[in-house]
């Protein structure tokens, strides 16, 4: 992995090409999702996830991370996400309706800070009202695991790659809906564990069955510490692995995510691509 300082802010780079070979898997590191993460109350709590993965931890909390948080699914007893809104007006002037946000916010600052979320919020019945991600969309509209200003960013991102692939005599990558929903989910994966290893111990290519992106060969960017797209795909192109997939002839698939986190690096950055 590479690191390096620009001005006062930091930013951190790795990127990672397999084809059909997983990547060593490391230590987990739910640990980190404690104070609103609890697998027996998630599987308890929600019965369409008890059907499908039964008191697995690892899948449970893979299905938190992924879709979770964004579908604002309470994990814990500890943590409802609607009352942590409801409840902190100056959280809501900052996240709006980026739900995951408020979950990391509690985690990083909002815990010791002395913040509670426990309850229901009024008008609800104090449980969230999960919407199940589809793998299809309406052409022109925005993505719902993306805010507008992510999208954008996203979009941003795949015009300047294929603006460097043609100016290598390269075809463009284009995105598709389920590309797009794995490099997401990543990119918000990876303020847990800026690896190619995911929270859950596994490959960051382990990702893809669950949005239904098959591939023969994949490799992923990350990234962190660049404010616009035109920073980090300026970065990338100035790193050998990371210019290397991205003007990799074989792939002809991307997808970009993009979070913006309450640490240091601020914006968190993924590529994933397929062929």
């Amino acid at each position: 992995m590479k690191k390096t300082a620009r001005n006062l802010v930091a930013f951190v780079l790795a990127a990672v090409m397999v084809c059909i070979i997983a990547l060593p898997a490391q230590a987990s590191n739910a640990a980190v999702f404690a104070p609103v993460f609890d697998s027996t109350y998630y599987a308890e709590k929600y019965a369409d996830l008890r059907a499908v993965f039964g008191t697995d931890e690892a899948l449970l909390f893979n299905h938190f991370l992924t879709c979770g948080m964004a579908e604002g699914r309470q994990g814990s007893a500890e943590f409802n996400v609607f009352v942590y809104q409801e409840k902190y007006a100056d959280l809501r002037a900052a996240f709006g309706d980026d739900l995951v946000s408020y979950y990391m916010h509690y985690i990083t600052n909002g815990k010791a800070e002395g913040r509670t979320a426990t309850g229901g919020a009024s008008g609800s019945s104090g449980a969230a009202a999960p919407t199940t991600t589809t793998t299809t969309s309406t052409a022109g509209s925005a993505h719902p695991m993306f805010t507008d200003a992510q999208w954008a960013y996203a979009n941003e991102v795949i015009a300047l790659v294929n603006q460097q692939r043609a100016a290598y005599g390269l075809g463009p990558v284009t995105a598709t809906y389920e590309l797009s929903s794995a490099a997401q989910a990543r990119a918000v994966e990876t303020v847990t564990l800026f690896s190619h290893t995911r929270p859950n111990g596994s490959s960051c290519f382990s990702i893809f069955p669950t949005y239904g992106v098959s591939y023969r060969c994949a490799g992923e960017n990350i990234a962190a510490g660049q404010d616009t797209p035109a920073e980090v795909v300026n970065a990338w192109m100035n790193s050998p692995g990371h210019r290397a997939n991205i003007l990799n002839g074989s792939f002809n698939h991307m997808g970009v995510g993009c979070y913006n986190a309450n640490t240091i690096y601020g914006i968190y950055w993924t590529q994933m691509f397929t062929n």
